[in-house]
């Protein structure tokens, strides 16, 4: 970093936030603790039981995701990747914020599905699961060096509907007759969601100008996932960032008429707010209120944005 640019500032960088978080004390408060750890039973290889005998063996300070069954968090200094269960594919370790995205997608077997930004492929596998791995799913990620990542956990995890694809994903290409049912654009972002991982929010106090880079990829992604599902399908767009540039403001570049946000119920226990309408003078589409956001002091979480879209 140059002298000229802007030094990180920590979770103090999220203060910008204030006129649309209810709580920044406690939300700028959390975003500094450390995460818990989460994992998830793998349904292709294990049962609820038996899944919750072996967390509990390797670690009695477990406790249920309160709306989620089949997860549980772990202390922030649980390293349950050390675990045979893990090793074995019987478990998942997967930040709990980013359970439900995956799971909003409502993959079905027999469909055909397109993640487009996969890697390390936790998503990929909560599609999978609720595909009971019947169908096609293509799990693409431009990065050659992430793909790795995304076939071992694929392989470790037992999927076998699942085929790995480098492209990038403002590139994919498109055919005659759109061919998806289903399109997860969980795109690139600065991050900022990430700040209560040991590493994470490396991107969230770098300079404006990168989050004005990273917005128009943002834009041309979701452009092609909406070319690429079938009339009256699925788009889940999603980002680990509470920049509404980079979430209702990207929604609201797509062509009026082309898709509907529509509105989602979380899960019981599971705490989120709506999109919103209006930043710093700019008015976005009015449907763009049945997104949804997941801040860190409601659920313990990380934080995350989700926006369920069907293409007209």
């Amino acid at each position: 970093m140059s002298d000229t640019e802007p030094k990180p500032e920590g979770p103090a960088h999220l203060a910008r936030y204030a006129p649309i978080v209810d709580d920044l004390p406690a939300f700028l408060a959390c975003a500094a603790r450390p995460l818990p750890r989460v994992v998830i039973a793998n349904p292709l290889k294990t049962d609820l039981a038996s899944a919750e005998a072996r967390v509990r063996a390797r670690c009695p300070e477990a406790e249920p995701v309160p709306w989620r069954p089949g997860a549980w968090r772990l202390p922030p200094d649980a390293r349950p990747g050390r675990w045979p269960e893990f090793i074995m594919g019987l478990l998942h370790a997967q930040e709990e914020a980013t359970i439900w995205p995956g799971e909003l997608m409502g993959a079905q077997p027999g469909e055909r599905i397109l993640d487009l930004c996969a890697a390390p492929g936790g998503k990929t596998a909560l599609m999978a699961w609720g595909m009971a791995d019947q169908g096609t799913l293509v799990a693409n990620d431009r990065e050659y060096g992430r793909l790795a990542a995304l076939r071992r956990t694929l392989d470790r995890l037992g999927v076998t509907c699942a085929a790995v694809t480098q492209v990038d994903a403002s590139r994919m290409p498109i055919t005659d007759e759109p061919f998806y049912d289903r399109v997860l654009a969980d795109v690139p972002c600065t991050c900022e969601g990430t700040t209560r991982k040991q590493k994470g929010g490396r991107k969230a106090a770098t300079p404006e100008r990168f989050r004005d880079t990273i917005v128009q990829v943002q834009k041309a992604i979701l452009r092609r996932a909406v070319s690429l599902v079938k009339p009256g399908g699925t788009i889940v767009y999603a980002t680990c960032t509470y920049a509404p540039e980079e979430n209702e403001a990207v929604l609201s570049a797509l062509p009026e008429g082309l898709v509907a946000v529509e509105p989602v119920q979380p899960p019981a226990g599971l705490a989120v707010t709506p999109g919103i309408t209006e930043w710093a003078g700019e008015v976005f589409r009015p449907d763009a209120v049945n997104a949804a956001r997941l801040w860190p002091h409601h659920n313990d979480t990380g934080g995350f944005f989700v926006a369920k879209l069907r293409r007209l």
